[in-house]
């Protein structure tokens, strides 16, 4: 494969998209295509529409000036611009929604009479219905992500991207140069897409650009020469950020009652910038997942699933968890009262519903620590070994579950996890292992097992659920507020009064409040820090620090502070105009 082939196709891509992406935008903004301002969606000034155009154009000017052979993928170039062009007339004249659903069954029917097909089962209907249900539905998640400045580009560079790769592996030079121009296209647009975008891609883009990633990953057959499962795992690894978003959406949206085809201002981008961050961050999060996600693809890809499934597990426990907290962000505020269908609100209501997810995620990861500690110590002789894990396995998930509830485990909140429910959980994995091993000694004699298993099991376990257990609380300080906007306070007291005073205001943003420092009488803390805060001297120091520091309150922390002191506190504070607080502070 020429390399120079691949540059020259998607640099003669990028330089048309913009060139194009520029004319549509001065084009759009004199016609009057630009977006309506609503309620329920998230730019709040007209932006113009049309890059659609652009990235089609772009993908398809270096198609025909470079020779290559591309003429295979012509079946999927020619549906997916028929998809673009449903895209282009919503964008000019709204259609209803069941009408673009029909065009895109037809198009997908189109692409499998043409030969592209997921061959998941042996029976052909079944094939494809799973085929129209993974084009229709990658479709409409790329047409749900172009939700904010440069996140559904953004995501199609990365999935392109990491496509690109495979038809390098499998020396498809046909799929490399059709891939190259895509994301030459897609790049050229993105260039004005950025926040804040110049042009939106508009349903011309979303629907194209999903209809053709859906259709390139029937394209190849890399996935059918590493067995069936990866017929569906590389695809879904590539588009895995859309998939998320477009699950998370349906489901929160029938949980509270709302229509899952109505826009919103509730997908997960909007939920991030809403916790704190940027709306460049938020793309960038979310685009560095889909990274993470593309390489574990590669990393499968070269050394097969026995040695990437428990990253695998992992990856889809972290995208759950990360669900789980952004399902937490009020986002949409209506009035009215939702209807909600009765089984969703069964599963909604259902009073065990943390206890068991909590328990099925302990599974889980139990399975995979055992799992990672059998790879760890056997390395490339697991497969000698395989059996003896399928055996013992089932007792070590029934001894450590055991343990852990024995031992309280399942009482506590995930976000208000502390030092003693994680000694506890040790205290808890501990048990379990030691259980396990005194099982295994009387059952099979500890024949053909190996102690090291026994101790990489115990530190992962430890690892993996102490961490799945702080990270609600590693995500809430992740993604804090931003605090442009917050009363920059002054704590007086960096004890243990000042210690909750501080969790409460970072834990509780409704405060609006941002610590900037301590205070204390205590000389020997000057120059500490808690909790990342720094203590900044002492009361005599009280009037230059609120001067240089800008403080807008000051909170007492600490019930030991002298009446005196008090009083020169509030001196001070007085003549600056600084008001004092009192923490109120209770021992349960």
């Amino acid at each position: 494969m020429s390399r120079t082939l691949l540059l020259v196709a998607g640099a003669v891509a990028f330089a048309a998209s913009i060139i194009v992406t520029r004319v549509c935008e001065t084009v759009a903004r004199r016609a009057g295509l630009v977006t309506a301002l609503r309620e329920d969606r998230w730019h709040r000034k007209p932006v113009a529409l049309l890059g659609g155009v652009a990235i089609m154009v772009g993908t398809l000017v270096p198609l025909a000036l470079v020779p290559a052979p591309v003429s295979r993928f012509g079946v999927l170039l020619l549906p997916a611009l028929a998809m673009g062009a449903v895209g282009l007339v919503d964008d000019l004249r709204p259609l209803r929604p069941q009408v673009k659903l029909v065009a895109q069954i037809i198009l997908a029917a189109v692409l499998i009479q043409l030969g592209l097909l997921l061959r998941l089962t042996p029976y052909t209907l079944l094939n494809i219905l799973l085929t129209l249900f993974w084009i229709v539905g990658i479709t409409n998640a790329f047409n749900l992500l172009d939700n904010m400045d440069g996140l559904a580009a953004g995501m199609a560079l990365v999935a392109a991207g990491f496509r690109l790769v495979f038809f390098l592996a499998d020396g498809d030079q046909a799929g490399a140069v059709v891939t190259a121009t895509f994301m030459g296209g897609v790049a050229g647009f993105l260039v004005l897409n950025l926040s804040p975008a110049k042009i939106f891609m508009g349903d011309a883009g979303s629907l194209f650009v999903g209809f053709f990633l859906g259709g390139l990953s029937l394209a190849g057959e890399y996935a059918y020469s590493r067995g069936l499962s990866a017929v569906l795992v590389f695809p879904v690894l590539l588009m895995l950020i859309p998939i998320f978003d477009t699950t998370f959406v349906t489901l929160t949206r029938l949980i509270t009652g709302r229509p899952v085809s109505k826009g919103g201002r509730d997908h997960t981008s909007h939920r991030l910038v809403s916790l704190g961050i940027s709306e460049r961050q938020a793309v960038a999060l979310l685009c560095g997942i889909s990274v993470l996600s593309g390489l574990l693809a590669v990393v499968s890809y070269q050394y097969g699933f026995t040695y990437t499934i428990v990253l695998l597990a992992l990856l889809l426990l972290g995208l759950f968890f990360l669900g789980v907290h952004l399902s937490r962000v009020t986002v949409v505020r209506d009035a009215s009262s939702p209807v909600t269908a009765p089984i969703v609100r069964v599963v909604a209501d259902f009073p065990f519903k943390r206890h068991v997810s909590t328990v099925a995620n302990d599974l889980v990861l139990i399975v995979a620590a055992y799992y990672s500690a059998y790879l760890l110590r056997f390395e490339g002789a697991f497969e000698a070994h395989r059996e003896i894990f399928l055996e013992t396995v089932g007792p070590v998930i029934v001894i450590q579950i055991s343990a852990l509830t024995l031992s309280g485990n399942y009482r506590g909140l995930w976000r208000y996890t502390s030092l003693p429910e994680l000694l506890r959980l040790v205290r808890g994995i501990t048990v379990g292992c030691g259980g396990t091993v005194l099982y295994l000694v009387f059952a099979t004699r500890f024949e053909n097992l190996s102690r090291a298993v026994f101790i990489l099991d115990w530190l992962l376990l430890v690892a993996l659920l102490g961490g799945a257990r702080v990270s609600f609380r590693i995500l809430a300080e992740v993604l804090r507020p931003a605090t442009d906007d917050f009363r920059r306070v002054l704590i007086y007291g960096a004890g243990d009064g000042g210690d909750l005073a501080l969790r409460e205001i970072r834990k509780n943003p409704k405060l609006r409040r941002e610590p900037i420092g301590f205070l204390d009488d205590d000389a020997s803390k000057v120059g500490t820090r808690l909790h990342e805060v720094p203590v900044l001297g002492m009361l005599e120091d009280l009037e230059t620090v609120l001067t240089s520091l800008r403080i807008d309150e000051v909170i007492v922390a600490s019930e030991k502070i002298r009446e005196d002191r008090l009083r020169a506190l509030d001196n001070v504070c007085a003549t600056h105009g600084v008001p004092v607080a009192r923490a109120s502070l209770r021992i349960e």
